[in-house]
């Protein structure tokens, strides 16, 4: 991703991640981006599952729909381009969303299972931060892209230049990576072996009464 914005003539402020699919230099390596991120994501999830992170039937679903938006947001481009269909562009948009509303929502439902973790109380705080982060970076994007579609309007369009829907979205995607960092961190402190021995704690010993010699 950090190649893309260095090759590309794309203005960061103003134009969204999608605008550049459509580029002269690399216009494939957005959708090689974003696979590289929904495949990294995968192995996250892998490496949760094996630190025997609980996981439940929510988490996974919400895993899923973010490597899934990631992945179709890929294969289907937004609408650009006269060449590209209406139905490529909302199969993108829609993808997007997806993909970036589920991400806090990843970091609640994990914070949920490990809220009586004590061991894990310190990695439960990082990532309950990037959570709350990823929310308001969510919301400001949101607002941003709906403020971008009304330039012309008082007071809305005044908001557009304030929040810039390609920096915003860019923050927005940097601490959603954060978050997913937060949570490798977990997976990493829970597979080490003080982890281990903190929830394994030894079984006591009973002690026995000598025999006594005298009948």
């Amino acid at each position: 991703m950090v190649i893309l914005h260095l090759i590309n003539d794309g203005n960061p402020m103003l134009d969204t991640l999608s605008s550049y699919a459509f580029q002269d230099n690399a216009p494939q390596l957005l959708a090689t981006s974003m696979l590289s991120m929904a495949i990294g994501s995968l192995t996250l999830l892998g490496a949760l599952s094996a630190a025997r992170i609980p996981l439940n039937r929510t988490t996974k679903i919400l895993f899923g729909c973010w490597i899934g938006g990631l992945t179709a947001a890929a294969i289907f481009r937004a609408r650009f381009s006269e060449y590209v269909g209406a139905i490529s562009g909302d199969i993108h948009q829609y993808s997007c969303l997806v993909a970036f509303i589920s991400v806090p929502a990843i970091g609640y439902s994990i914070l949920d299972r490990l809220r009586d973790n004590a061991a894990l109380s310190r990695n439960s705080a990082i990532l309950a931060r990037w959570t709350r982060y990823s929310t308001a970076c969510l919301l400001l994007f949101g607002i941003s892209y709906l403020c971008s579609d009304f330039p012309d309007t008082p007071i809305i369009g005044e908001l557009a230049e304030l929040l810039p829907v390609g920096l915003v979205q860019r923050v927005a995607l940097v601490v959603d990576i954060c978050l997913l960092g937060a949570l490798l961190l977990i997976a990493r402190a829970a597979s080490s072996p003080s982890f281990s021995a903190r929830q394994d704690p030894p079984v006591p010993v009973l002690a026995t009464e000598p025999h006594s010699l005298v009948r």
